[in-house]
């Protein structure tokens, strides 16, 4: 008897011991993470030729979060943002039917941006529940929409492999688009049945190529439902003579999904040679956006302000499709004093129908940015000339920005 009353109490002993330091592991990986804040301010103006006022938008954004430490695979992320314009708003945020200013995407908003619980498990796989952010390639498909003031997130499951050598595999179930312009916007979130798969392998020393498919029900904008799979090529640069070149090329097909009331196919294609010298580059691009039955190629979850131009003339297809001729040059560099870096880059893009080969116009854009003692600040501008599509647009913005 004396015997199991000392096993009995070694027993508790031992559990308490370990519950002890169970206790400990979790609450330093509860106060040990790390917390971050941005802000970052911008003036954008903006000056449509069928409207009859020019935008002034001034706003701040303010970003702040917290990340905890790995507890036996997992941790939790968690970040707010506050979003207020100073001065009169003399633009329209989205919200205005019929305003007379043109749209300045980054309206006022105070939200939850990202909450999350992320799960290292078994296998090199990688659970991760929650509100995200998921960037996938280029941003051309699905990403974060990051210039704007509001980030775009979505409410998701994750599921990240890599246990096969040189191999990533993802899948995402999204049912909710957090958009850049809010929730009070009349473009508004989207609730949306989505899955995104994608197969990426890095085994040839040539390259990454990765294939993909996106299946977005989107109950908000039935027209925007699709299908899309595709194959992308990145190509490792090479060294032509002293000359740095590599490319992307890109190929994808989609149709009508899920509640599209519509029938449709229309193709995507995509080539971007790029030439480097030191801190100068060249990028050269042609991208189409087809069209079938009078529907154009969509992209509704892309980071849109990259593509296209800066202008955003194109951030809907047009039912004819898209064809953009373009090129970059950029320059940038790290090693001069006092700056952590200089850039400075500018660029032109001309656009036609995809189908009838009609001219739609081109854009001009210049830019400049410099970080300095971790401030980046920022000046860029762009003007469209429309030729048969859209009014002629000019945009300017400014920013600064400082992580804390």
């Amino acid at each position: 008897m004396k015997l199991a009353c000392r096993a009995f109490t070694l027993a508790i002993m031992a559990l308490s011991s370990i519950a002890s330091v169970q206790a400990g592991e979790f609450t330093d990986a509860l106060t040990g993470g790390g917390a971050w804040l941005d802000l970052r301010y911008r003036t954008e103006l903006a000056d449509q030729e069928n409207l009859p006022r020019n935008a002034a938008a001034h706003s701040l954004r303010s970003r702040a979060g917290y990340a905890t430490g790995l507890y036996r695979g997992l941790s939790a992320l968690a970040e707010y943002e506050y979003i207020f314009h100073l001065g009169t708003e003399r633009f329209n945020n989205g919200n205005e039917r019929g305003s007379p200013y043109p749209l300045v995407a980054d309206p006022d908003t105070a939200e939850l941006n990202q909450a999350a619980l992320r799960y290292e498990g078994p296998l090199q796989t990688t659970f991760i529940l929650g509100r995200q952010r998921i960037v996938h390639d280029n941003e051309r498909f699905i990403g974060d929409a990051g210039f704007r003031q509001n980030m775009q997130t979505f409410d998701a499951l994750s599921l990240l492999n890599r246990a096969m050598p040189k191999t990533e595999l993802r899948y995402e179930y999204i049912s909710r688009a957090n958009r850049i312009f809010g929730r009070e916007s009349a473009f508004g979130d989207w609730e949306m049945d989505g899955h995104v798969i994608s197969a990426a392998w890095q085994g040839w020393r040539a390259g990454k190529l990765t294939g993909y498919g996106y299946l977005f029900d989107i109950d908000d904008r039935q027209d925007l439902s699709s299908q899309t799979y595709g194959v992308r090529w990145d190509a490792r640069a090479i060294d032509l003579h002293g000359i740095s070149f590599k490319y992307s090329a890109e190929a994808a097909w989609q149709s009508d999904y899920g509640n599209h009331r519509g029938n449709y196919d229309a193709g995507y294609y995509l080539l971007q040679p790029s030439f480097s010298k030191g801190p100068l580059s060249l990028t050269i691009g042609y991208e189409v956006l087809g069209s079938g039955n009078n529907t154009g190629f969509s992209t509704p979850l892309a980071t849109l302000h990259k593509f296209q131009g800066f202008t955003d003339n194109f951030n809907a297809t047009p039912p004819g499709g898209i064809r953009d001729l373009m090129a970059d040059l950029n320059y940038q560099r790290t090693d001069i004093a006092p700056f952590d870096m200089l850039r400075v880059w500018g660029g032109a893009h001309h656009f036609s129908a995809q189908q009838g080969g009609h001219d739609y116009g081109q854009e001009y854009y210049a830019a400049a940015a410099i970080l300095y003692r971790g401030v980046y600040s920022e000046i860029k501008a762009a003007g469209y000339e429309a030729d048969g599509f859209g009014p002629d647009t000019e945009k300017l913005w400014m920013t600064v920005a400082k992580d804390f």
